[in-house]
């Protein structure tokens, strides 16, 4: 009479248990996860998924933000350059009012001047044009802000010249330009003198001058006073008269 095999103990509570039987009649006991086990692992994991594909999306975003200041950045400083060399190239044309005086051809305000100059970029030859900067209010999703743009069209010699008229004719005529936009308040230029004593003395308007002012000036917003730089610019034919000044 055969004796009875050892007898085979259950696995420890918990533990999901599958007999495996093989030849030679051995058993062999493979331990698994429980359903909760598997649930708590799965949730796990999602949770960390999301984790890491919120600090993913900040990253993006904060990458795009980023990129995005940089290429207003950019573009502001191409715009001051190109408003650097505009203010450069005035050029000392003589033209008479319809009051009869005698000027220069160089009619400033405070938010805005018009002048004669060479424009390489659009002319390589010996075409003068009629240059005007001047500032827009606009109304944007962002609120009220002001835009300082370019309009030019081709000199003609005349035999008087009416500036409102000319500015009228430049606003419907003109080929225009954007310079700078989205500012929070209007831009001011500013006209720098020599007075008969010798001193210097900024004016805002230069209207009916015999020449060119000695230096433009063009001052940001107030509200803005430490995002733009204040720009100081020479006409190029007035380079000379500021050596001999000092």
């Amino acid at each position: 009479m055969s004796r009875p095999g050892p007898a085979i103990q259950p696995p420890s509570a918990g533990l999901a248990v599958t007999a495996i039987f093989r030849a030679g009649g051995r058993r062999h006991w493979s331990l698994g996860f429980t359903l909760v086990e598997l649930l708590v692992a799965l949730t796990l994991a999602t949770l960390v998924t999301m984790l890491a594909y919120g600090g993913l999306h900040v990253a993006l975003r904060s990458w795009n933000a980023a990129e995005l200041r940089e290429q207003n950045m950019e573009l502001r400083y191409l715009s001051q350059a190109l408003l650097r060399r505009l203010l450069e190239s005035p050029i000392a044309s003589g033209v008479r009012d319809d009051e009869g005086v005698q000027q220069a051809a160089f009619y400033g305000e405070e938010q805005g001047l018009i002048f004669v100059a060479h424009l390489p970029a659009l002319d390589d030859g010996e075409q003068l044009y009629w240059v005007q900067l001047v500032q827009n209010k606009q109304l944007g999703e962002q609120g009220l802000s002001w835009q300082l743009e370019l309009r030019y069209m081709p000199f003609k010699e005349e035999t008087k010249v009416n500036w409102r008229l000319l500015a009228q004719t430049l606003d419907e005529e003109g080929e225009r330009q954007s310079l700078l936009e989205g500012e929070p308040g209007a831009w001011r230029f500013g006209y720098l003198e020599r007075l008969a004593e010798g001193q210097l003395e900024w004016q805002t308007e230069w209207q009916q001058r015999p020449g060119l002012p000695l230096l433009l000036r063009l001052s940001p917003p107030r509200r803005q006073q430490g995002g733009s730089p204040e720009l100081l610019v020479a006409p190029r034919e007035m380079a000379y008269a500021i050596v001999n000044g000092h």
